[in-house]
Formats: C-alpha cells, sequence, structure tokens
C-alpha cells in the first residue's frame, strides 16, 4: 500500500513539482501550460478488493482539483484525468490471488470472472490516448472524464446517491450471495477467535 501510494501520490507530487517551473517559463500571453494528473473512475466507485488503489486516485483527485485553482493566478492550466476502464496489463486476472487463508476466498473466482468480463468490454489503450489527447488540446474542461464506462460514473456520480454503486460492485464479486457473505463471516469470526487466544498466550 506505501509503494502504490509512493507512486501514484507522491510520485505524481514530486514529478509536478521538479516540472513547474519550466512550465511556469514558458506562460504567454497566448499560451498556457497544461498539467494533467491521472485519476480514475475508482476514486468515485468503491471497486472491491482495490481499496488502496481506489483512495491513491481519490488523493490525486482532490490534489488536482485543488492545484487548479492554486496555479491559476500563474497562467498555468490544471485538468483531472479520471480514466475509466482500459485494457493494460494492470487489468489481468493473473493478478489477483487471494490465497487458501483469506477469509474471502469464497469470492476469489467471481472477482477473477469480473476482470475477465471487463476485460472483454474495455477500451483500447490507443483509443483512449487518442481520445484524451483531443480533449486536453480542446481546453474546454477541468475534468476529464474517458475510457470505458467513464461517461456513467460521472453521470450516477453526479446524480445519484453515494450508495449508487453499492448493488452492481456487490454483484461483480459475488457478495451478493448468502453463501458467499455466510462463509466470509465464519471464517472472520473464526480468524478473530484465534486472533483473541494468540494475544493471550
Amino acid at each position: 500500500m506505501r509503494a502504490l501510494f509512493n507512486t501514484n501520490v507522491f510520485g505524481l507530487m514530486e514529478v509536478t513539482a521538479a516540472f513547474t517551473p519550466l512550465l511556469l517559463a514558458s506562460v504567454a500571453p497566448d499560451f498556457s501550460p497544461i498539467i494533467v494528473n491521472v485519476a480514475s473512475v475508482l476514486a468515485r466507485v468503491p471497486n472491491l478488493f482495490a481499496s488502496a488503489y481506489n483512495a491513491s486516485k481519490a488523493a490525486v483527485a482532490a490534489y488536482s482539483d485543488t492545484l487548479r485553482l492554486e496555479l491559476q493566478p500563474l497562467g498555468l492550466k490544471v485538468k483531472t484525468l479520471y480514466m475509466g476502464e482500459v485494457s493494460t496489463p494492470l487489468m489481468a486476472a493473473d493478478n489477483i490471488n487471494f490465497g487458501p487463508e483469506s477469509i474471502y476466498r469464497a469470492v476469489e473466482v467471481s472477482v477473477k470472472a469480473r476482470t475477465n468480463t471487463h476485460l472483454a468490454k474495455t477500451m483500447a489503450p490507443a483509443q483512449f490516448a487518442r481520445e484524451v489527447a483531443a480533449e486536453v488540446l480542446s481546453g474546454k474542461s477541468a475534468t476529464i472524464w474517458k475510457g470505458t464506462n467513464a461517461f456513467a460514473v460521472w453521470l450516477l456520480n453526479a446524480v445519484g446517491p453515494r450508495n449508487v454503486f453499492d448493488s452492481t460492485v456487490l454483484k461483480a464479486v459475488g457478495l451478493d450471495k448468502e453463501e458467499a457473505r455466510s462463509s466470509i463471516f465464519e471464517l472472520g469470526q473464526a480468524k478473530a477467535k484465534k486472533d483473541a487466544r494468540g494475544n493471550q498466550i
């Protein structure tokens, strides 16, 4: 989790700080340099079993939106890219392995199936890059929503309640099934009791 935040959040902040002097030097009356920070729709969707990743992208979104206002007087523009699903190696079922001791092992197969289903429907990287470049250069908005399901997430997030995605994400990984929920509960209770016994020794 710390390594993930180092890459997605602190690394992004450090790159921005390193390049800002060069961007400031290139400001002209007819030219405003643009910083594009890559967040994710998962900053707004509680995608299960990816809480640290989701949190890192939410941090990027908050940082970027604040930076947008801070850098306005300097002649710099900041845009936040809410990346939807794109078929990259990150979205591979092989990356998912709960292990035999996991209290969530009952839904591992469903989580892998969710990933395979998403991969079959996601936008190709080249198409994503073209759409993002066109949107950035158009200069229309401070936020860019691109990638598979990005528009749907934007719309539901704008008009729906905070829990608008709950039933969808629970069903996608099999947590809507009572059998799986019971298994997870029982394994969680057993682990808690085992841990408690270990602490008493």
